[in-house]
């Protein structure tokens, strides 16, 4: 038996991760879409899941989860309405207070779609329409002595 030189060793090994444990299709644009948000002029900051919560599948294949982010204290409760390849995201912000916010959904090819909804009064808003994939949304306060603040990445 011969012995193998190590490129030829590193070789087998780079085949075998490459077929057992594939880099997810979207993950370079996703990471070049955190990047660019992380460049980008503003100062934003990140929220934290603090509960998840699923519905059963209804009789037409849709389904329904909602999600609670916190950052100090704004709380945002987000209820996602899912069927076939298009979404509902209905929310709350607690305490109400005017802001914009952007859904930001990195296309398969690194081209950033962005879905604008404005908050009233009440803290609620509705994004519709919205395709299935990796969402975060971006709350921007119209106080602009307030700092922006946006969820981490979720799958909807």
């Amino acid at each position: 038996m011969s012995e193998m030189s190590r490129e030829d060793l590193l070789d087998v090994v780079r085949r075998v991760w490459e077929q057992r444990d594939p880099v997810p299709d979207e993950l370079v644009a996703r990471m070049q879409a955190a990047a660019a948000l992380a460049a980008s002029d503003v100062d934003l900051e990140l929220m934290e899941l603090v509960e998840r919560a699923t519905s059963l599948a209804g009789a037409r294949g849709a389904t329904a989860y909602t999600l609670r982010f916190v950052y100090g204290d704004t709380d945002l409760l987000l209820r996602i309405a899912v069927e076939g390849e298009v979404s509902r995201v209905d929310g709350w912000i607690v305490p109400p207070q005017p802001m914009t916010v952007h859904a930001i959904r990195t296309a398969p090819n690194g081209r950033e779609d962005s879905v604008v909804s404005d908050v009233g009064d009440s803290g609620r808003f509705v994004l519709v329409d919205l395709p299935v994939g990796q969402l975060q949304l971006r709350l921007e306060p119209r106080d602009h002595s307030r700092v922006a603040i946006a969820t981490p990445a979720f799958e909807i």
